[in-house]
């Protein structure tokens, strides 16, 4: 990258403005960009996924347990850890084939902020919309599942292209 801006700086870049921006754009995305990304992905992931898997007995459009029916034979509380890891865990491994190679890498380098801040306000969410079923125990196991699941596809090879263009 570096070799990339010292190029620009040389004055041999003969490229109109427009596509410089939209060049500087790609390469360099912003983590403000990134983060509304993330945010559109999580809102597509949290819509399927509810409706796979009620969330602190949160579900959509569809009736009975879901994946729920065979995470509880875990135990209730192991339930609460696979819901988390399979709703957070959804939202970033989507990213991952949606993201660039240099949005992706936006996201890793800010991966502890970028993750808590979608597992705590997922999690906050939950606890407004239906808060009888939210207790301390259970939204740590929820936090934990869901924070491992969501850290997998992090520690995976940055893609060069992404599958989806958003």
């Amino acid at each position: 990258m570096k070799d990339f801006e010292s190029f620009l700086e040389s004055g041999h870049a003969q490229l109109a403005p427009d596509a410089l921006d939209h060049l500087k754009r790609e390469i360099f995305p912003s983590l403000s960009q990134v983060a509304i990304k993330l945010s559109l992905v999580h809102l597509v992931s949290s819509f399927l996924t509810l409706m796979a898997c009620p969330q602190f007995g949160m579900r959509l459009f569809f009736q009975g347990h879901g994946l729920m029916h065979y995470f509880m034979k875990a135990g209730s509380v192991a339930c609460f850890g696979f819901c988390g890891a399979f709703y957070l865990g959804s939202t970033f491994w989507i990213a991952k084939f949606v993201f660039g190679e240099f949005e992706w890498r936006v996201l890793k380098k800010n991966s502890v902020l970028s993750l808590a801040t979608v597992a705590l306000v997922s999690l906050g969410a939950f606890a407004m919309l239906n808060s009888h079923e939210l207790t301390f125990e259970v939204g740590f196991v929820w936090l934990l599942g869901a924070i491992v699941s969501a850290t997998i596809p992090l520690l995976t090879q940055v893609r060069h292209r992404p599958l989806i263009k958003i």
